[in-house]
Protein backbone atom coordinates (compact mmCIF):
# COMPACT_ATOMS: atom_id res chain seq x y z
CA UNK A 1 0.00 0.00 0.00
CA UNK A 2 1.17 3.57 -1.01
CA UNK A 3 1.45 7.20 1.10
CA UNK A 4 1.50 11.04 0.20
CA UNK A 5 4.37 10.26 2.31
CA UNK A 6 7.30 7.91 0.86
CA UNK A 7 9.47 5.74 2.62
CA UNK A 8 13.57 5.78 2.54
CA UNK A 9 13.98 2.79 0.22
CA UNK A 10 11.29 4.47 -2.31
CA UNK A 11 13.35 7.47 -2.06
CA UNK A 12 16.35 5.69 -2.89
CA UNK A 13 14.89 3.40 -5.77
CA UNK A 14 12.87 6.40 -7.53
CA UNK A 15 13.50 6.04 -10.97
CA UNK A 16 17.16 4.34 -10.55
CA UNK A 17 18.57 3.26 -13.05
CA UNK A 18 15.56 3.23 -15.87
CA UNK A 19 16.33 0.58 -18.18
CA UNK A 20 14.01 -0.50 -21.18
CA UNK A 21 14.20 -4.04 -20.95
CA UNK A 22 13.08 -6.67 -24.39
CA UNK A 23 12.91 -4.23 -26.77
CA UNK A 24 11.56 -5.58 -29.73
CA UNK A 25 10.92 -3.24 -33.04
CA UNK A 26 12.03 -1.98 -36.18
CA UNK A 27 14.95 0.49 -36.50
CA UNK A 28 14.92 2.61 -39.54
CA UNK A 29 17.27 5.60 -41.71
CA UNK A 30 16.41 7.96 -44.91
CA UNK A 31 18.10 10.98 -46.48
CA UNK A 32 16.62 14.27 -45.47
CA UNK A 33 16.99 17.74 -46.57
CA UNK A 34 20.52 19.16 -45.24
CA UNK A 35 19.12 22.73 -45.11
CA UNK A 36 16.38 22.37 -43.13
CA UNK A 37 18.12 20.01 -40.84
CA UNK A 38 20.47 22.75 -40.18
CA UNK A 39 17.23 24.88 -39.46
CA UNK A 40 16.25 22.25 -36.88
CA UNK A 41 19.05 21.48 -34.76
CA UNK A 42 20.13 24.30 -32.31
CA UNK A 43 23.54 25.24 -31.82
CA UNK A 44 25.98 24.56 -30.37
CA UNK A 45 25.27 20.92 -31.68
CA UNK A 46 26.23 19.80 -35.17
CA UNK A 47 24.60 17.36 -37.99
CA UNK A 48 27.18 14.62 -38.77
CA UNK A 49 24.78 13.87 -42.04
CA UNK A 50 21.87 14.83 -43.66
CA UNK A 51 19.91 11.50 -42.32
CA UNK A 52 17.24 11.42 -39.87
CA UNK A 53 17.25 7.74 -37.84
CA UNK A 54 14.90 6.05 -35.41
CA UNK A 55 12.78 3.22 -34.50
CA UNK A 56 8.83 1.92 -33.60
CA UNK A 57 9.80 -0.36 -30.97
CA UNK A 58 7.58 -1.96 -28.13
CA UNK A 59 9.05 -2.31 -24.52
CA UNK A 60 7.89 -5.01 -23.24
CA UNK A 61 9.77 -4.90 -19.47
CA UNK A 62 10.77 -1.31 -18.81
CA UNK A 63 11.67 -0.84 -14.72
CA UNK A 64 9.63 2.57 -14.91
CA UNK A 65 6.25 1.34 -16.24
CA UNK A 66 4.23 -0.94 -17.25
CA UNK A 67 4.80 -2.44 -21.32
CA UNK A 68 4.27 0.28 -23.77
CA UNK A 69 5.02 0.99 -27.44
CA UNK A 70 7.18 3.83 -28.56
CA UNK A 71 8.51 6.02 -31.84
CA UNK A 72 11.09 8.20 -32.14
CA UNK A 73 12.55 10.72 -34.83
CA UNK A 74 16.21 12.14 -34.62
CA UNK A 75 19.16 13.55 -36.03
CA UNK A 76 22.75 12.14 -35.49
CA UNK A 77 24.56 15.14 -34.34
CA UNK A 78 27.63 16.01 -32.63
CA UNK A 79 28.80 18.51 -29.68
CA UNK A 80 32.15 19.52 -29.87
CA UNK A 81 33.28 17.44 -32.30
CA UNK A 82 33.90 14.98 -28.87
CA UNK A 83 30.49 13.65 -28.32
CA UNK A 84 28.19 12.04 -31.03
CA UNK A 85 24.74 10.62 -30.46
CA UNK A 86 20.81 10.91 -30.96
CA UNK A 87 19.31 14.39 -31.25
CA UNK A 88 15.47 13.43 -31.01
CA UNK A 89 12.71 15.97 -32.03
CA UNK A 90 10.27 14.04 -30.79
CA UNK A 91 9.15 10.53 -28.90
CA UNK A 92 5.47 9.21 -29.34
CA UNK A 93 4.02 6.53 -26.78
CA UNK A 94 1.11 4.66 -26.23
CA UNK A 95 -0.13 1.05 -24.59
CA UNK A 96 -0.31 0.45 -21.05
CA UNK A 97 2.47 1.93 -19.73
CA UNK A 98 2.95 5.26 -21.57
CA UNK A 99 1.92 7.85 -19.23
CA UNK A 100 4.89 6.35 -17.10
CA UNK A 101 6.94 6.12 -19.69
CA UNK A 102 6.37 9.73 -20.67
CA UNK A 103 6.51 11.21 -17.39
CA UNK A 104 9.55 9.62 -16.71
CA UNK A 105 11.71 10.69 -19.78
CA UNK A 106 9.70 14.40 -19.37
CA UNK A 107 10.67 15.21 -16.04
CA UNK A 108 13.49 13.05 -15.73
CA UNK A 109 15.61 14.29 -18.67
CA UNK A 110 13.09 16.67 -20.03
CA UNK A 111 12.71 14.71 -22.97
CA UNK A 112 10.23 15.75 -25.54
CA UNK A 113 7.75 13.11 -25.16
CA UNK A 114 3.99 13.15 -26.50
CA UNK A 115 1.56 10.57 -25.63
CA UNK A 116 -0.12 9.06 -28.98
CA UNK A 117 -3.80 7.52 -29.94
CA UNK A 118 -2.11 4.07 -31.07
CA UNK A 119 1.78 2.98 -32.27
CA UNK A 120 0.58 -0.23 -34.06
CA UNK A 121 3.02 -3.04 -35.05
CA UNK A 122 2.05 -5.50 -37.35
CA UNK A 123 4.03 -8.40 -38.21
CA UNK A 124 3.44 -11.14 -40.59
CA UNK A 125 7.08 -13.79 -41.47
CA UNK A 126 9.01 -10.88 -42.94
CA UNK A 127 7.12 -7.78 -43.09
CA UNK A 128 6.36 -5.43 -40.28
CA UNK A 129 3.98 -2.47 -40.74
CA UNK A 130 4.08 0.13 -38.02
CA UNK A 131 1.79 3.34 -37.63
CA UNK A 132 1.37 6.17 -35.63
CA UNK A 133 -1.73 7.86 -35.28
CA UNK A 134 -2.29 10.70 -33.12
CA UNK A 135 -5.16 13.46 -32.60
CA UNK A 136 -6.64 11.37 -35.80
CA UNK A 137 -4.29 11.47 -38.03
CA UNK A 138 -1.36 8.91 -38.95
CA UNK A 139 1.39 10.84 -38.73
CA UNK A 140 3.66 8.17 -39.82
CA UNK A 141 3.91 5.57 -41.77
CA UNK A 142 6.29 2.49 -41.79
CA UNK A 143 6.77 -0.49 -43.98
CA UNK A 144 9.54 -2.69 -43.31
CA UNK A 145 10.28 -6.22 -45.54
CA UNK A 146 13.56 -8.40 -44.92
CA UNK A 147 16.20 -8.72 -47.80
CA UNK A 148 18.37 -6.37 -49.36
CA UNK A 149 18.39 -2.46 -48.02
CA UNK A 150 17.73 0.75 -49.73
CA UNK A 151 21.41 1.39 -49.75
CA UNK A 152 23.22 -1.17 -48.23
CA UNK A 153 26.68 0.92 -47.62
CA UNK A 154 24.75 3.34 -46.08
CA UNK A 155 22.88 1.51 -43.87
CA UNK A 156 25.88 -0.67 -42.73
CA UNK A 157 27.97 2.98 -41.93
CA UNK A 158 24.69 4.23 -40.12
CA UNK A 159 23.30 0.96 -37.86
CA UNK A 160 27.05 -1.00 -37.97
CA UNK A 161 28.54 2.01 -36.20
CA UNK A 162 26.04 2.45 -33.31
CA UNK A 163 25.24 -1.53 -32.44
CA UNK A 164 27.76 -4.66 -32.16
CA UNK A 165 25.46 -7.80 -31.58
CA UNK A 166 25.91 -9.49 -28.72
CA UNK A 167 27.92 -6.67 -26.98
CA UNK A 168 27.25 -4.38 -24.96
CA UNK A 169 27.31 -0.94 -26.69
CA UNK A 170 27.29 3.02 -25.48
CA UNK A 171 24.87 5.17 -26.64
CA UNK A 172 24.22 9.18 -26.06
CA UNK A 173 21.12 11.09 -26.59
CA UNK A 174 21.13 15.02 -26.22
CA UNK A 175 18.44 16.93 -25.06
CA UNK A 176 17.40 20.31 -23.81
CA UNK A 177 16.61 20.93 -20.12
CA UNK A 178 14.90 23.74 -18.95
CA UNK A 179 12.95 25.28 -15.94
CA UNK A 180 8.96 27.29 -16.76
CA UNK A 181 8.62 30.50 -14.85
CA UNK A 182 5.49 32.64 -15.00
CA UNK A 183 6.27 36.20 -15.13
CA UNK A 184 4.61 39.12 -13.66
CA UNK A 185 2.47 39.85 -16.83
CA UNK A 186 1.09 36.52 -16.51
CA UNK A 187 3.22 35.24 -19.31
CA UNK A 188 5.60 32.05 -18.62
CA UNK A 189 8.97 31.73 -20.47
CA UNK A 190 11.83 28.97 -20.46
CA UNK A 191 14.74 29.64 -17.96
CA UNK A 192 17.51 27.67 -16.58
CA UNK A 193 18.03 26.06 -20.01
CA UNK A 194 21.12 24.10 -20.58
CA UNK A 195 22.06 21.16 -23.00
CA UNK A 196 22.77 17.74 -21.40
CA UNK A 197 23.33 14.14 -22.37
CA UNK A 198 22.12 10.77 -21.34
CA UNK A 199 24.55 8.18 -21.28
CA UNK A 200 22.94 4.39 -21.99
CA UNK A 201 24.43 0.94 -22.29
CA UNK A 202 22.21 -1.43 -24.52
CA UNK A 203 22.58 -5.02 -25.76
CA UNK A 204 21.33 -5.89 -29.09
CA UNK A 205 20.37 -9.70 -29.27
CA UNK A 206 19.34 -9.57 -32.70
CA UNK A 207 19.39 -7.91 -35.83
CA UNK A 208 17.39 -8.75 -39.36
CA UNK A 209 18.57 -5.66 -42.37
CA UNK A 210 15.78 -5.06 -44.97
CA UNK A 211 14.17 -2.59 -47.07
CA UNK A 212 11.80 0.45 -45.65
CA UNK A 213 8.73 2.30 -47.37
CA UNK A 214 8.26 5.72 -45.43
CA UNK A 215 5.73 8.14 -45.08
CA UNK A 216 5.18 10.97 -42.59
CA UNK A 217 2.32 13.25 -42.84
CA UNK A 218 1.94 16.57 -40.73
CA UNK A 219 -0.78 17.66 -38.67
CA UNK A 220 -1.72 20.85 -36.69
CA UNK A 221 0.40 19.77 -33.81
CA UNK A 222 3.08 17.45 -35.09
CA UNK A 223 4.88 18.90 -38.37
CA UNK A 224 6.59 15.48 -39.05
CA UNK A 225 6.78 16.10 -42.95
CA UNK A 226 8.93 18.83 -42.17
CA UNK A 227 11.34 16.14 -41.64
CA UNK A 228 11.02 15.25 -45.40
CA UNK A 229 11.91 11.71 -46.48
CA UNK A 230 13.97 11.99 -49.54
CA UNK A 231 15.40 8.92 -49.78
CA UNK A 232 14.65 5.79 -48.20
CA UNK A 233 18.13 4.64 -46.51
CA UNK A 234 17.02 1.04 -45.16
CA UNK A 235 15.88 -0.34 -41.41
CA UNK A 236 16.33 -3.26 -39.48
CA UNK A 237 14.09 -5.78 -36.97
CA UNK A 238 15.98 -5.50 -33.65
CA UNK A 239 15.62 -7.30 -30.34
CA UNK A 240 17.21 -5.22 -27.14
CA UNK A 241 17.90 -7.41 -24.21
CA UNK A 242 18.27 -4.27 -22.39
CA UNK A 243 18.88 -0.59 -22.30
CA UNK A 244 20.09 1.23 -19.51
CA UNK A 245 20.26 4.68 -18.84
CA UNK A 246 22.98 5.56 -16.42
CA UNK A 247 24.20 8.96 -16.48
CA UNK A 248 23.41 12.28 -17.82
CA UNK A 249 25.97 15.20 -18.57
CA UNK A 250 25.46 18.86 -18.06
CA UNK A 251 27.34 20.16 -21.35
CA UNK A 252 26.33 23.78 -21.96
CA UNK A 253 24.40 26.68 -20.67
CA UNK A 254 22.42 27.63 -23.08
CA UNK A 255 20.67 31.46 -23.98
CA UNK A 256 16.61 30.66 -23.05
CA UNK A 257 15.91 32.98 -25.58
CA UNK A 258 17.81 31.78 -28.41
CA UNK A 259 16.59 28.09 -27.40
CA UNK A 260 13.08 28.45 -26.81
CA UNK A 261 11.82 28.18 -30.59
CA UNK A 262 13.44 24.94 -30.34
CA UNK A 263 11.34 23.60 -27.14
CA UNK A 264 7.73 23.87 -28.18
CA UNK A 265 6.88 21.46 -30.65
CA UNK A 266 8.14 18.76 -29.53
CA UNK A 267 7.06 18.93 -25.76
CA UNK A 268 3.68 20.70 -26.53
CA UNK A 269 0.42 21.13 -28.84
CA UNK A 270 -0.64 24.45 -30.32
CA UNK A 271 -3.04 25.20 -27.76
CA UNK A 272 0.18 26.12 -25.41
CA UNK A 273 0.88 28.68 -27.96
CA UNK A 274 -2.92 29.95 -28.77
CA UNK A 275 -3.54 33.69 -27.84
CA UNK A 276 -6.06 33.98 -24.89
CA UNK A 277 -9.06 36.91 -25.35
Amino acid sequence: MSSFVANEEEIRNFLCRPNMKKQDGIMFAYVTSAEKLAELVPKPLKVVAPVIMGYVTHMGDPTFAAPYDEAVLYAFVSYQDKIMGAYPFVLYLSGEGAEEAMIAGREGACMPKKLADDIKIEKSENKVQAKIIRHGTEILNLKWEAGVPNDVETVKKMFGSQVKLGEPSEMASFFINYDIEQQDDGSNKFVNTELIATQSTGLTTDMEMGKIDMKLTSSEDDPLAELEVLKPVGGAHYEMDYSVMHKTLKLDSLNPEEIAPYLITGHYDRTFVTKQD
